[in-house]
């Protein structure tokens, strides 16, 4: 009942604000170039949008103490995949669709209650999850939610990094059916897309193989990519994370994960860690535009995160510091 008077609330705002730019609820966050002029051109042609964006965003302060980095990961997600979208030519409607997916795809992340060891909440996600598979989706994935014990171990069903892209699936469901003017096909094409939009994360299939105690474990966990879709809103959500102020200040969202969630004790730990990090990340793109865009954003950032570490810019920081302790096996 909460999560719904919440959704209802705030869509009475959003649909209030539409149309209206000046008031609209991003413009006091910061969002740079050329992310921004994206951003304004998908809501001129698709005014819905903001209605999304509201959500996003208000769900977003609501649930952390910090929002703004995860705000700016979020817009320039949607601006990316919208411009990738666009070169790709697909469809107007396809566009739409993408950018919700990627206004949306952590819209659980950080809600405490999202979690998979909660009985209901997981039957809840096989429905869905059935439901997706009887219309047609995950069939390059045949292992996929086929051991339901793996997201009962609090472990991995706690651990919303993990599965925030099946839980946020769920949510999107209901905020768009809220919102009205999605078809059916049309929501289950997008949760298809949250779904699977994880897999390109290295760390994330290591921690549940770990977890698992076997190899290949987080193929039931997580999907690959299969609809066009689902390949921008990956590679959208990949390229976003090299937007260098999330990366390369002190107490961006880069360096803070380094800190919070990998254990680096000062700058050089830090900036090492996150090197390690996105020189893995960076050939993980599922799209051959992803792929281009990815390894552009890499250059900008890599000699950023060397001088971090008191490097000269000629020094390979693998081969001087090794890997970080934290991904030695």
């Amino acid at each position: 009942m909460k999560r719904l008077l919440f959704i209802l609330v705030f869509l009475f705002l959003s649909f209030g604000l539409v149309g209206r730019t000046e008031a609209a609820i991003q413009d006091k966050y910061d969002l740079p170039e050329p992310y921004l002029g994206w951003e304004k051109s998908y809501l001129e042609e698709f005014p819905q949008l903001q209605a999304v964006i509201n959500i996003m965003i208000q769900g977003t302060v609501d649930q952390m103490k910090d929002p703004d980095q995860d705000i700016l990961h979020n817009r320039v997600c949607s601006a990316l995949v919208c411009w990738m979208a666009r070169e790709h030519k697909l469809s107007k409607e396809d566009q739409k669709l993408a950018i919700a997916g990627d206004l949306l795809h952590n819209i659980s992340k950080e809600e405490k209650e999202a979690i998979l060891t909660n009985p209901e909440l997981l039957r809840h996600a096989s429905q869905m999850v059935t439901k997706l598979k009887e219309s047609g989706y995950f069939k390059n994935s045949p292992r996929f939610w086929s051991d339901e014990t793996l997201f009962k171990n609090p472990k991995i069903g706690n651990n919303r990094a993990l599965i925030h892209h099946v839980t946020g699936a769920i949510k999107t469901g209901q905020i768009l059916n809220q919102i009205g003017g999605f078809s059916q096909k049309d929501i289950e094409k997008l949760q298809a897309a949250i779904i699977e939009h994880s897999t390109g994360y290295w760390y994330f299939r290591d921690s549940v193989d770990e977890v698992a105690g076997y190899k290949g474990a987080w193929e039931v966990v997580f999907p690959e990519p299969e609809s066009d879709i689902a390949k921008f809103a990956h590679d959208a959500d990949l390229i976003s994370q090299f937007v260098p102020e999330s990366v390369v200040p002190d107490g961006s969202k880069w360096r803070e994960l380094a800190k919070k969630r990998w254990g680096a004790k000062d700058k050089q730990e830090e900036s090492h860690i996150v090197y390690y990090v996105f020189f893995r990340l960076f050939e993980e793109a599922k799209t051959k535009l992803g792929r281009e865009l990815a390894r552009n954003q890499w250059e900008k950032i890599r000699p950023e995160l060397v001088k971090l570490m008191n490097l000269s810019p000629e020094q390979d920081p693998i081969k001087v510091l090794g890997v970080p302790k934290i991904f030695k096996k």
